[in-house]
């Protein structure tokens, strides 16, 4: 099932955490030091590794997306490696809820989420830096879709999408450009911030429905390209009921 998972780190030496080692350290806890080959559309999503208090201690969150439990290897594993450094698991926080659970809550004519790492889309091999909530929810709901078992109730349709597209709207952001190590030998720039995403008023209900779950949904999912090495770490911050 859609789990949150924090865990503190206590390095055995200096960590310089690079994209690559974040996502190595995703596949490691998610797939086993042999590795399960989870496929190329990995069903997890990561932010990057945040310094904590004292020298060598480490905070990193990651989320496994799909309706069923995390693979063993998530409460199994006592050591991870971030690069050549050897790192102790010292606490893990599991946060678990069902995509029905996530359905289930109120309709949203309004939300406001905070990306903490850089957040781009990626559309014919180009990198988009642009804000766009259709771009923004689209990711949420491709995600959605996607950690599902199969076609269900739960499933965001065509039908229930065209009727929350045209009403979407950016109505507020406080954002700035930011680049990351895209993993690839290159930077990659992304926005980070605040944004505030409105549903018009005119929007049928099944809209805010739509947006209620999948913004429940985006701490899970992140935001955009490459969620499984860092980028569009995501926050719910602020709803308002639909």
């Amino acid at each position: 099932m859609p789990t949150l998972i924090e865990l503190r780190l206590k390095a055995s030496w200096e960590v310089r955490p690079q994209t690559r080692q974040v996502h190595g350290l995703a596949c490691a806890l998610f797939e086993g030091n042999q590795g399960a080959h989870l496929g190329q559309a990995k069903p997890f999503a990561v932010h990057p590794l945040s310094q904590e208090g004292a020298s060598g201690e480490w905070l990193w969150r990651a989320a496994w997306l799909p309706d069923t439990p995390p693979p063993a290897t998530v409460t199994a594993t006592e050591t991870l490696r971030v690069g050549h450094v050897s790192c102790t698991v010292a606490e893990l926080l599991q946060r678990r809820v069902t995509h029905a659970g996530l359905a289930a809550g109120p309709p949203r004519a309004a939300v406001t989420v905070s990306f903490g790492s850089p957040t781009y889309f990626s559309q014919n091999g180009s990198g988009i830096l642009h804000p766009d909530p259709r771009l923004i929810v689209g990711s949420w709901r491709r995600r959605w879709n996607s950690s599902l078992p199969g076609p269900g109730p739960l499933e965001i349709g065509e039908t229930a999408w065209r009727e929350t597209l045209p009403f979407l709207r950016l109505a507020a952001f406080d954002l700035r450009t930011e680049t990351r190590e895209s993993g690839h030998g290159r930077d990659q720039a992304g926005f980070t911030g605040t944004a505030t995403l409105r549903l018009d008023r005119d929007a049928p209900p099944a809209a805010r429905a739509v947006l209620g779950t999948l913004s429940r949904f985006a701490p899970y999912a992140g935001t955009g390209a490459q969620t499984t090495h860092g980028f569009g770490a995501t926050v719910l911050v602020v709803t308002q009921d639909g």
